[in-house]
């Protein structure tokens, strides 16, 4: 049976009675929680647990889910409790990446001129002791990137991200990995009476828009007016709101007409594709037995009637689990609308049967459709 490796300090700890390691593919940092009675009976070659384990927050850690490296950072948390039968501890963490998320951004100097995306996360990213790579095009040199004042590390890396339509997440061995999703596919479906567990999902669209307007300013330039380096926008719509619902946004970093566009993009998209958001268990942490684990930023092609939804979609974040009720895999999925980096498409709204409107179906570009 697959299990959970924990090692604290260079120690391998063992005997966890329920776990939990949580990994999303728009979030900056893997974190885990685990739990074990401490007085517990040694296995096979193995001698029972007598002495209180020396673990406090602080101490380096590494988790190995199935034999794969999920997290390579520290302890965050150890919560020992007992009572007249029972002896128990709780131990909880993230990887190294949760430093840039944690702290501000000191460097001096505070502002870099020519740099593109990988070369300023490094050169953030180093004080920390968190290695920087990439598996995409980071595109092209930003004129400035210059911090703000009290702003994390990665809050500062994160707006020059979105500029690049790109996203941030841990690489598994304790680095910050910049990458875009969707560029693997799940091998195995998610069917409804087939794989699926149970499951639920929602639709909201209240943090939608019929139109989003980024307004900046340009960075200086001889060949360029004061009037036309002060006032630069771009904006996209989404036709599938159909009342009058705009959204304004100041960029958070100087650019062109085109990067400010760029921006609006993303955000109309993060915002159709998250408005169609569903949650499905399955048994175990891998698509098959012996087979790859389920990870975020896979596609998963998913049938499912009682969810209305047959077609593409991504998986946004795994929650690998053991505890009562076995081992399992938790999978918040999302359109592929939320992470693409190309324009709403304008389409108007797709009809279902006697003509209601396919509510997943608005949220997953055409090409990711079930013809």
């Amino acid at each position: 049976m697959d299990d959970l490796e924990l090692l604290i300090n260079g120690m391998k700890y063992s005997g966890w009675t329920s776990l939990g390691v949580t990994r999303a593919v728009d979030a900056a940092t893997t974190a885990f929680t685990a739990t074990l009675t401490e007085r517990w009976e040694g296995g096979e070659n193995q001698s029972s647990q007598i002495e209180p384990w020396p673990i406090l927050p602080g101490d380096t850690c590494e988790v190995r889910l199935a034999g794969f490296r999920m997290v390579v950072g520290y302890v965050d948390i150890f919560k020992p409790s007992f009572s007249a039968n029972d002896h128990s501890i709780n131990i909880q963490g993230r990887d190294k990446v949760a430093d840039l998320v944690d702290c501000s951004a000191v460097h001096s100097p505070d502002e870099w001129k020519n740099i593109d995306l990988l070369r300023f996360a490094k050169a953030l990213a180093a004080p920390f002791g968190v290695t920087v790579s990439a598996d995409v095009d980071v595109g092209a040199p930003f004129p400035v990137c210059k911090l703000q004042q009290g702003e994390t590390a990665f809050k500062a890396i994160e707006r020059y991200a979105r500029q690049r339509k790109v996203l941030l997440m841990p690489d598994g061995a304790g680095g910050l990995l910049i990458t875009r999703a969707g560029v693997r596919r799940a091998v195995t479906s998610l069917i409804q009476g087939e794989n699926i567990l149970d499951a639920s999902g929602t639709i909201d669209h209240s943090q939608r828009f019929s139109s989003y307007l980024v307004k900046g300013q340009a960075a200086y330039s001889p060949d360029s007016t004061g009037e036309t380096e002060a006032h630069i926008e771009g904006g996209v719509s989404d036709s599938g709101i159909k009342r009058y619902r705009p959204m304004l946004l100041v960029a958070e970093t100087g650019g062109t007409a085109s990067s400010l566009k760029d921006r609006a993009t993303w955000e109309a998209n993060s915002r159709i594709g998250k408005s169609a958001a569903a949650s499905i268990t399955v048994q175990g942490w891998r698509q098959s037995p012996g087979g790859d684990l389920w990870e975020p930023g896979m596609l998963v092609y998913v049938r499912s009637s009682w969810l209305r939804m047959d077609g593409m979609m991504l998986i946004r974040q795994v929650t690998y689990e053991r505890g009562e009720d076995g081992t399992t895999s938790k999978l918040e999925i999302v359109s592929p609308q939320a992470f693409d980096p190309e324009p709403p498409d304008g389409k108007d709204a797709k009809k279902g049967k006697k003509g209601s409107r396919n509510i997943w179906a608005e949220a997953i570009p055409e090409e990711d459709r079930i013809k």
